[in-house]
């Protein structure tokens, strides 16, 4: 089994949250039945479900509990009592007596009604105590959807907890719910956010913006429990390369004005602030980086030595980012767009590889490492950057059509390939 959620013997994990509670439940306890015995209960209601060829139950009744033998290969359930077909919550009592029989004991722990947003009462989430981690679900698919009772569990109470006079569920609606710390009330061992559902690149780009506006310790995952995709999320730094000298261009390019009014720099760094990250950064050597810098958000970071070439740029980056991985864009790419940015991130969550854009079998910019390269980026020298590292170690090769993307400007001659590009906008 991979090592989904870190999850070892002895283990005891509650599971709240909407989107997916139960099938997750289900899905590990299949999963965690080959490593030791299994249990199944909740602090809330579930169905009781059905013995299947796929799946097999072993039911276990309050006047069992002290004489239990459990049995590998199978997954148990208490039932402490039963109604209309659903089973009724455990007490914290029989837990305490049922936990020394078992590898692993999996709780659902919340109630939702199969809405992803809910108002809280002040004894949920039903946390079993002793649990030595919290699984929170999140489901983003409501958004843009209207804000009623079929969309929100106990919706009067969710605006009184959460006011926003906004008629549809927003990016906002999930960051305060997200930030109220509900899904873990009460609890202080690891916790755990999943997001579900993330089911293509646009629910991605959701995920992504929610994830980097709220502050939070808990690790993060998303993926699909209907696909079987679950990838620890890995935040990255975009860091932009503006301290070049344009040798070739004679004179600084990224000053040049496009038919927009804007200079190839500034169109470069305002396309990626398409995308909300936590941190970026651009390396540059004069005032014109410096305020353009702040009017998009970007940490300045002046190369006081540019003529040490490119190499020189990334060591500065790398030292000044934080995150999980880093993005090197140079400054003269005024047609990237936030979807190829976003796919080359997403590829990145997968494979946690240097990931390379090629286009018609060439190797393009930008480029994404991986933290563990960190040593290598900052003992780099000269002007081919990252390069030289690429020819040594492995990386995700990504294929995209779109050459216009990755034009860059070298030349003067390359300007009347810019205006012809501009015009085919």
């Amino acid at each position: 089994m991979p090592e989904l959620f870190n999850l070892i013997k002895g283990d005891i994990i509650s599971i709240t949250g909407a989107g997916g509670k139960t099938s997750l439940m289900f899905y590990l306890a299949n999963k965690l039945k080959k490593r030791g015995t299994v249990l199944i209960v909740t602090t809330t209601k579930i169905f009781k479900p059905e013995n299947t060829e796929n799946n097999s139950f072993i039911f276990i009744y309050p006047e069992e509990i002290d004489s239990i033998s459990p049995q590998d290969n199978f997954i148990h359930i208490f039932c402490s009592k039963i109604q209309n077909n659903k089973i009724a919550s455990i007490s914290f009592e029989d837990l305490d007596k049922l936990k020394k029989y078992f590898d692993f004991i999996l709780i659902e722990a919340d109630g939702s009604a199969n809405k992803a947003l809910k108002g809280w009462k002040n004894n949920e989430p039903v946390i079993y105590p002793n649990s030595s981690k919290t699984i929170a679900i999140v489901d983003i698919t409501s958004l843009g959807k209207e804000k009623n009772e079929d969309t929100i569990h106990r919706f009067d109470l969710f605006q009184r907890q959460y006011f926003n006079s906004n008629k549809i569920i927003e990016k906002n609606d999930y960051i305060d719910y997200i930030s109220s710390n509900h899904l873990f009330k009460g609890f202080s061992n690891e916790k755990i956010l999943f997001f579900n559902k993330i089911e293509s690149i646009t629910l991605f780009e959701e995920f992504f913006n929610i994830v980097n506006s709220i502050n939070i310790t808990s690790k993060i995952y998303f993926g699909s429990i209907f696909k079987n995709e679950f990838f620890i999320f890995k935040n990255i730094t975009p860091i932009v390369l503006a301290a070049g000298f344009s040798k070739r261009f004679l004179g600084d390019k990224l000053t040049f004005k496009l038919s927009n009014g804007k200079t190839i720099l500034e169109q470069t760094l305002s396309n990626i602030s398409q995308i909300k990250f936590k941190e970026k950064i651009v390396i540059g050597k004069n005032s014109f980086h410096d305020k353009l810098s702040y009017k998009y958000g970007y940490s300045y970071i002046n190369n006081p030595k540019p003529e040490f070439g490119q190499s020189y740029s990334v060591v500065l980056g790398t030292l000044n980012a934080s995150l999980s991985g880093y993005l090197f864009i140079p400054g003269d790419m005024p047609f990237l767009t936030k979807n190829t940015l976003l796919r080359l991130i997403y590829e990145f969550q997968k494979y946690n590889q240097i990931i390379v854009p090629f286009i018609n079998g060439s190797k393009k910019a930008p480029v994404l490492f991986p933290k563990r390269y960190r040593n290598e980026l900052i003992n780099l020298k000269g002007d081919s950057g990252g390069r030289e590292i690429l020819k040594k170690e492995n990386f995700i090769r990504y294929d995209f059509r779109n050459s216009k993307e990755f034009f860059d400007i070298d030349t003067q001659n390359d300007l009347k390939k810019l205006k012809i590009l501009e015009e085919d906008t």
